[in-house]
């Protein structure tokens, strides 16, 4: 799979920061996976639904695109599907987990209804985003990003008991994030005619992946900056009480 900058690998030590990030919202999912059986709805590569397998009865992760051949290994079963077309049975999870999929989607609705519809009736759902307050809100693959009461309001319409939560960040992260906005910033400036926009999609994408790294590896040779991308690992995104600071909205 052509690197974007926006699906992750296992492994990726540039990119390390991002993947502890996303394992976080895992850690979280395993405590809740115990004798349930669950759906990892956008599983991208794997690792994350692969993980998950150590905990649950059963996991099954869907995507439009086959997962990495370490994440095929494991326990878990993978599905390449459209949520347009879930070849997946009514009320079949005890848990679905969503996690970075919704800010993807210009019409959320269909996902939601298919969420609910494959969840049990008393099966409960984990959905993670952006938090629009802390992004850098340049990803074009990024349709539409949410506030926390945002976010609260459109599941609400879909599921009868949703709980806000957030990813926070341990001190070791905030410079190196803020660190990254900032280069984001100084690059799109550059942009003086709004390229980032106009260019062919595919184009746009490729770029996106190629700057990403740029932006890592320019984050490590700063004189001024935070230095090497820190060590980090899911314990460095406690979840908590939503903040504005979080990095991620995690919504139960």
């Amino acid at each position: 799979i052509a690197f974007t900058g926006e699906r992750l690998h296992a492994g990726s030590r540039l990119f390390g920061v991002d993947l502890a990030r996303h394992r976080a919202a895992y850690a979280f999912a395993a405590q809740q996976a115990a004798g349930r059986t669950l759906l990892d709805l956008g599983c991208g590569s794997g690792y994350g639904a692969a993980s998950l397998a150590d905990h649950a009865t059963l996991v099954v992760g869907v995507d439009r695109v086959r997962p990495d051949p370490a994440s095929r290994r494991s326990r878990a079963r993978f599905v390449r599907a459209d949520i347009a077309a879930m070849p997946i049975a009514d009320a079949s999870f005890d848990l679905v987990v969503s996690f970075q999929v919704i800010e993807h989607l210009e019409d959320p609705g269909p996902y939601l209804t298919a969420i609910a519809r494959m969840l049990k009736p008393d099966g409960s759902v984990l959905v993670t985003t952006p938090n629009l307050l802390t992004s850098d809100r340049v990803n074009p693959f990024h349709v539409h990003e949410y506030e926390s009461e945002e976010l609260r309001s459109l599941l609400a319409r879909h599921f009868g008991d949703v709980v806000l939560r957030g990813f926070g960040m341990t001190p070791r992260v905030p410079a190196y994030h803020h660190a990254r906005l900032a280069r984001i910033a100084k690059i799109m400036r550059l942009d003086v005619l709004g390229l980032h926009r106009r260019l062919p999609r595919p184009v746009i994408e490729f770029a996106f992946g190629q700057l990403a790294k740029v932006v890592r590896r320019g984050i490590q040779s700063q004189s001024d900056g935070p230095g090497p991308i820190p060590d980090v690992s899911e314990r460095d995104f406690p979840v908590g009480e939503p903040a504005d600071d979080d990095i991620d909205l995690l919504a139960v």
